[in-house]
């Protein structure tokens, strides 16, 4: 068999269009690299520009909290209302507390019900102080910033101690009983103290925690 082979120009041609390949390859190649390095300079310098270490990065708003009320589960009722002159009268009768023969107007909100129930911290603080008071029984008093205290009675088991460090929520306590007159055998009595004044509790729960800082 006669072998064949290519001529010269032939073998010339290729080898043109090979490096026209490559050459095109590579400008194509240089120019994305270059668009490449153009995004990521206007890029890093959009990123300097705005979380620059001399200006404060933005901060992320936190979302409202509220301060609870100081118990949960079902079934349980406001037995004694927090008693306030400027009430009607009707309000007035519902916000006293009967014990010993006397009638006492209600510094706090007294609940009650069938069941025992979890008392809870309304807001986050440290617990000041644990006692029992031979009428109200066990006291949980919990400071929760320089403005508010609540002071949480009648309760049953303490899970707590001084000192302690609670959140809002946590349950600090079991219902209990005192030697107050009431409807239900679980009670709880919790006042609380806004700038070192008694205050309703009612205007108390629910509010934003932002306002009582």
């Amino acid at each position: 068999m006669k072998r064949r082979y290519l001529k010269r120009y032939v073998i010339s041609i290729i080898y043109i269009i090979v490096l026209g390949i490559m050459a095109t390859s590579i400008t194509m190649l240089s120019k994305n690299l270059l668009r490449k390095k153009a995004e990521y300079d206007n890029y890093h310098n959009y990123t300097t520009t705005v979380f620059a270490e001399d200006e404060p990065l933005p901060v992320i708003e936190q979302i409202d909290v509220k301060v609870s009320v100081p118990y949960q589960g079902e079934g349980i009722n406001v037995l004694k209302d927090f008693y306030s002159k400027d009430d009607e009268e009707s309000v007035q009768e519902n916000s006293l507390i009967y014990y010993a023969n006397t009638y006492m107007p209600n510094t706090g909100i007294l609940y009650g019900s069938a069941n025992t129930f979890d008392v809870i911290a309304i807001m986050d603080g440290t617990v000041k102080e644990i006692k029992e008071d031979e009428i109200l029984g066990k006291v949980i008093t919990i400071e929760h910033n320089n403005r508010l205290t609540s002071v949480y009675y009648s309760l049953g088991e303490i899970k707590v101690e001084e000192n302690d460090q609670v959140t809002i929520g946590q349950v600090i306590a079991s219902s209990g009983t005192s030697l107050l007159e009431t409807k239900e055998p679980n009670t709880l009595l919790i006042e609380t103290y806004l700038d070192g004044k008694i205050t309703n509790p009612n205007s108390i729960f629910n509010r934003n925690i932002k306002e009582l800082e």
